[in-house]
């Protein structure tokens, strides 16, 4: 089994922009910036495809995220590790992790359409 995960950026009037991974990855790793985000906050979405030897890929899980960028394009590390803390526990109904935000079912569907 294959994993491949793609993301997308929403902007805030709920367009959606494919984000290359690898260079998302840079970023994070502060090995090279985004400058198109410089100093900003996006909601940056993941899909995961799942490949299962010649079998055409599955739709697999999607999540949401707010990630922070700093003034240089990188992505706010202190920020990021929030944004991943306790995602793999149930913290209880009053919960609420701030960096976190869930797809619509629209916004779920422009995801879909966008990877053909």
């Amino acid at each position: 089994m294959e994993i491949e995960v793609r993301l997308f950026v929403f902007d805030d009037e709920g367009g959606i922009t494919p984000i290359d991974k690898k260079r998302f990855d840079a970023a994070t790793e502060h090995l090279e910036p985004l400058p198109e985000f410089k100093g900003q906050r996006i909601r940056l979405a993941g899909a995961m495809l799942i490949r299962q030897g010649s079998e055409p890929a599955s739709l697999g899980e999607i999540y949401g995220q707010i990630v922070y960028f700093d003034e240089d394009g990188f992505v706010d590390e202190e920020k990021l590790a929030a944004a991943t803390s306790h995602t793999d526990k149930d913290l209880g109904r009053d919960y609420h992790n701030e960096f976190v935000w869930i797809p619509t079912g629209e916004d779920v569907e422009k995801i879909k359409a966008a990877l053909g």
